[in-house]
């Protein structure tokens, strides 16, 4: 068993980027991180790989200040891919702020991690990693599905905050919120739903364009508005609109522990695929 590491993140994608595209909607993370930093020449990042007989166990990168992601290739046991990764990373004294990945991997890698290597690993999140490539028909609520104008930014600001508290249980600073909010309804990628009462009730905002997809986030609907079918028409309206457009497939993270959303999602037509947990390293 033996770690590989890159070049660059334009050779990790010439030799692994093929791999990645088999379950792209799973690994977009490691591909996103990878196409970000082969056109970005300051921030090199770590790309690599586990491999064990010549067969390609884990896939990784390590750009910081992200988390150390990390994709798993085969089904088999894992435990000595993580084992020989974390070894790795604390042998090379490379720097990461935390872990994301399955499950098994991050506790296998943290297990290992912590053997030679004081720091607390801290669970941020636990989601499902979710697809949609064909859409259900479903009665959608009575309203129209748009896009966000600017003069909106305040309220869409106010959600992504919220998002986050309840999603991520972090805080989000206001003024980096308001910055990201106006920048995604300038790029026309925030998407609201507004009852026939012209009251707005939830948004979906458009992020990561894959080779073959395109993920969506902050889908988020006020406490007062939840419950009436509100989230699952705004995703069926966005989804059908970018599968006209092309993509071949939608993709978002879900909270575990929101059994309301996994219903309006699936509702729809969106599919659990994979796992994925988010830890944060705190030394």
């Amino acid at each position: 068993m033996k770690v590989e590491v890159a070049s660059s993140a334009k050779e990790f994608l010439m030799n692994y980027e093929d791999i990645m595209l088999q379950q792209e909607a799973v690994s977009q993370l490691l591909l996103h991180s990878a196409y970000q930093v082969k056109d970005n020449e300051n921030n090199k990042g770590t790309f690599g790989t586990v491999i064990a007989e010549d067969k390609i166990v884990l896939l990784f990168c390590n750009v910081l200040p992200y988390n150390l992601v990390i994709y798993r290739v085969v089904q088999e046991d894992i435990s000595e891919a993580a084992a020989t990764l974390a070894d790795y990373i604390v042998e090379q004294e490379i720097k990461i702020n935390g872990i994301l990945g399955r499950k098994d991997v991050c506790q296998e890698f943290i297990g290992q991690y912590q053997k030679s290597k004081e720091g607390t690993f801290i669970e941020k999140l636990a989601a499902d990693i979710m697809e949609l490539r064909s859409l259900n028909e479903i009665k959608p609520a009575e309203g129209i599905h748009r896009l966000a104008h600017i003069n909106e930014v305040k309220m869409i600001t106010d959600w992504m905050i919220e998002f986050h508290m309840e999603t991520l249980t972090s805080e989000m600073d206001y003024e980096a919120a308001l910055v990201k909010a106006r920048q995604c309804i300038n790029s026309r990628d925030v998407y609201i739903f507004e009852t026939t009462e012209q009251k707005v009730v939830t948004m979906a905002i458009t992020t990561r364009r894959l080779q073959n997809g395109i993920a969506i986030a902050y889908v988020y609907t006020p406490e007062e508005y939840r419950g009436q079918g509100y989230a699952a028409t705004n995703m069926y309206y966005l989804s059908k609109s970018l599968l006209a457009e092309g993509y071949q497939f939608c993709t978002l993270f879900v909270d575990k522990e929101n059994l309301l959303s996994h219903r309006a999602y699936e509702k729809v037509g969106y599919q659990v695929l994979e796992e994925s947990y988010e830890f944060e390293l705190i030394s």
